[in-house]
C-alpha cells in the first residue's frame, strides 16, 4: 500500500497516512486527530537532482559530451 500526505481541513494537520488507493478515492481515510474522513492530497515537489558534487571536478570533454560523461 501507498504513502499519502493528506491535509486535514477540520484541524488542520497534516499526516502520512498508508492507505489503498481505493480507501483514498473513496474518501474512507479518517483523519487521526479529529476524525474527518475530508481530507485533501498534498502535492509536494520532487526532490531536485543534483549531478555530482561541488568537489567533482568538471568535463574536460564538456564541450562534446554535454558535461554527462563517465570518463571525469
Amino acid at each position: 500500500m501507498p504513502f499519502y500526505d493528506l491535509y486535514c481541513p477540520g484541524c488542520d494537520s497534516e499526516h502520512n497516512i498508508m492507505a489503498t488507493m481505493a480507501d483514498k478515492t473513496n474518501k474512507n481515510i479518517p483523519c487521526p486527530n479529529c476524525g474527518s474522513k475530508d481530507l485533501e492530497t498534498l502535492y509536494r515537489s520532487a526532490p531536485a537532482y543534483i549531478k555530482g558534487g561541488g568537489d567533482v571536478p568538471s568535463c574536460a570533454n564538456a564541450h562534446s559530451c554535454g558535461a554527462a560523461c563517465p570518463h571525469r
